[in-house]
């Protein structure tokens, strides 16, 4: 495209055939003109009609040809320019500021919208890539337009082929057009680009995506659990004998824990500064009622499977080979004593059994917790058990994990009472008695083998579900050799473990079910019973510092998709900018709309008596049927000019006979 000015005929010939014509086309075209009475005829309504009669006044007097850049200057597009150029700047900003953070609490900077109406409104990054890239595209369009129009009217003042100018349009239509031309012009690949555009918000969205992050921080939590036993709290006091009392039955609520236990209900905590949604995990440690442990270790030896006696009778002793037992110590009434065997090494020679027996004794204890959406789960202790007598001294390499002991409890008044030899009575409730009670019955198990001469074998004698999954007897029991040659697994950890849950789970129950203590009825009192519950919850609120565990969605850019994206709109706006060049040589605000272009070319018609004569005249009077492409292969190779083609009227004419349009004259 030249970018100079647009130059002037010297054929001054030109000039007498112009002014031959002009007054004709003055005249027809004033005639033309309806008067105010068919004007409002044919008006539909009293304010178009006013409109329209104003216009005929001004196309009347004539309309100045008002040309240079402050004049024409294409602001409408420089707007969408500027429009572009501002939303590309607000995706670039919230890609990279989204980045790593956290896709349900994300907002934009408070630049773009307020928090407030993020949330209400639910904004998201695809949110703000959608409606930048919409923004960008439909300015874009402005731009190409009204940019295509400006170079299409350019060059035709500057003088070109119909063709051409047909080929412009056209190929701002679709860049399908010009695939397969021989010769590219700029406007090809400014329609190329702008077609392209479109995929803008493609690009964008995948430059950014999802992708899950763990984070970790440390905050301050809060949870209630209990801080010691409710006095009676787990056991009722029944006869068991003459003038002989023994915890025989459950309490209500222990009843429940030992249920949840068996069942491994989740055990569910409230807890203040963990958030419960299924992404947030919280690692603590929480102060609960559990036992301060202090064992011994021993070994022993098995009887002599079979012998002979003095007075000729053969010897078969009973021989305990795994063995699990809780007692209540009665007389402190405040003490539980396990009692651990089993044989480790094969055969009956030399000290086979390993003897664990511990004393527990109930302790504050910290147990290390993940909470998850309120279930808790416990994690793996932090202490070991106390030994009164080394276990490395019996060759057993075993540590036990226990709970770190925080301090031992006080034996409660209520317990007390028992020691300073107060009678027991039917329904009085023991602190620890249902404790030892639910250990006996779900823990005490034995296995014992004897030698059956007659049988020429052994017999096996299990006690108590829990051995049953000790009792694998690999080597087979066919004869005693064969049954004292088994070995069985520590029980230990399993057991330690077992009475851990329920501890855990009582001292979350107390303080979450409001278990209440007991307290003796005095002879004073009404007498309704030998006890009474009390309104006192032996549980306290603890805040410890924990870890704060987030799973959750985070924005990730890519930045090299971010990168073509920006390259793709400085492409786009780069490419289209040149289709503005020369625009300061236009006198009026033009376009392509059919009306304006038929205008310019209404001069442009050749009548059947001239033939074709008159320079401004070159469509002929035939092909009023013929299509797009059947007129251009007609006239293609016509070159033509807008322009002035008589004095004071503007249009298309032949190239070398018309003249550029003069600054600020009128025209009609």
């Amino acid at each position: 495209m030249d970018g100079g000015a647009i130059p002037n005929p010297a054929d001054t010939t030109s000039d007498v055939l112009r002014q031959g014509i002009s007054s004709n086309l003055i005249q027809q075209r004033r005639q033309s003109f309806p008067d105010e009475t068919e004007l409002e005829e044919q008006s539909p309504s009293k304010s178009d009609g006013k409109r329209q009669s104003k216009a005929y006044d001004q196309a009347e007097a004539g309309t100045p040809w008002l040309g240079g850049a402050g004049r024409r200057f294409p602001l409408a597009s420089f707007i969408c320019l500027a429009v572009i150029l501002a939303a590309t700047i607000v995706v670039i900003v919230v890609l990279l500021e989204a980045e790593n953070k956290d896709i349900d609490s994300w907002c934009p900077p408070k630049i773009i919208v307020s928090g407030a109406s993020c949330h209400r409104y639910g904004i998201r990054v695809s949110t703000v890539i959608a409606i930048s890239s919409f923004i960008s595209v439909k300015a874009l369009a402005i731009m190409f337009m009204e940019g295509v129009a400006i170079s299409w009217w350019v060059d035709a003042l500057g003088g070109q082929r119909i063709k051409n100018l047909h080929y412009r349009w056209k190929i701002s239509q679709s860049f399908l057009s010009g695939i397969f031309r021989a010769s590219w012009s700029w406007i090809v690949v400014a329609s190329f680009v702008a077609t392209t555009f479109a995929a803008l918000e493609a690009l964008l969205q995948m430059a950014s995506s999802s992708a899950t992050a763990f984070s970790i921080s440390t905050v301050d939590m809060t949870a209630t659990l209990a801080d010691a036993l409710p006095a009676g709290f787990s056991g009722v006091i029944a006869a068991i004998g003459h003038d002989e009392f023994g915890t025989v039955y459950f309490t209500p609520p222990f009843i429940d824990i030992l249920q949840n236990h068996s069942s491994q209900t989740p055990t569910l905590l409230d807890m203040q500064g963990c958030d419960t949604t299924a992404n947030v995990s919280c690692a603590t440690t929480l102060t609960g009622v559990g036992f301060h442990y202090k064992c011994n270790a021993s070994r022993s030896a098995l009887q002599a499977p079979i012998s002979d006696s003095d007075n000729g009778t053969v010897s078969q002793p009973e021989n305990t080979v795994f063995e699990v037992t809780f007692i209540e110590d009665l007389q402190s009434n405040w003490a539980l004593y396990m009692n651990v065997a089993w044989q480790d090494t094969p055969g009956s020679e030399g000290d086979v059994i390993a003897n664990r027996n511990c004393t527990l004794v109930p302790a504050l204890v910290e147990y290390p917790v993940n909470v998850t959406q309120r279930i808790v789960t416990l994690q793996p202790p932090n202490s070991t058990v106390d030994w009164a007598v080394g276990h490395n001294n019996v060759n057993d390499s075993s540590t036990y994990a226990v709970d770190r002991v925080l301090n031992d409890l006080p034996v409660p008044s209520y317990d007390a009472a028992v020691q300073d030899g107060v009678d027991l009575t039917p329904g009085t409730h023991s602190t620890l008695g249902g404790i030892a009670l639910a250990f006996s019955t779900l823990f005490d198990s034995s296995i014992s083998v004897e030698s059956d001469v007659t049988n020429s074998g052994s017999d096996v004698s299990i006690t108590g579900s829990f051995a049953a999954a000790f009792a694998h007897f690999e080597s087979g029991t066919g004869s005693i050799n064969d049954t004292l040659n088994n070995t069985y697994a520590s029980p230990v950890d399993s057991l330690l473990s077992n009475i851990r849950d329920i501890m855990f789970r009582s001292s979350v129950a107390i303080a979450a079910n409001n278990i209440t203590s007991f307290a003796r009825t005095n002879d004073t009192d009404d007498g309704s019973g030998p006890d009474h519950a009390t309104t006192s919850v032996p549980a306290k609120a603890i805040t410890t510092s924990g870890t704060y565990q987030l799973y959750h969605t985070v924005y990730k850019t890519n930045n090299t998709m971010l990168g073509i994206s920006v390259t793709l709109v400085l492409a786009a706006v780069l490419a289209i900018l040149p289709l503005f060049w020369g625009f300061w040589h236009l006198g009026r605000k033009v376009s392509l709309s059919p009306i304006e272009i038929a205008m310019a070319f209404k001069s442009a018609h050749a009548d059947g008596q001239s033939k074709g004569q008159d320079h401004a005249e070159f469509l002929p009077d035939y092909g009023s049927n013929f299509n797009a492409k059947e007129l251009v292969d007609l006239l293609g190779e016509t070159e033509i000019r807008y322009g002035e083609i008589a004095p004071n009227m503007l249009g298309m004419g032949m190239r070398h006979y018309t003249m550029a349009p003069k600054e600020d004259e009128l025209y009609y």
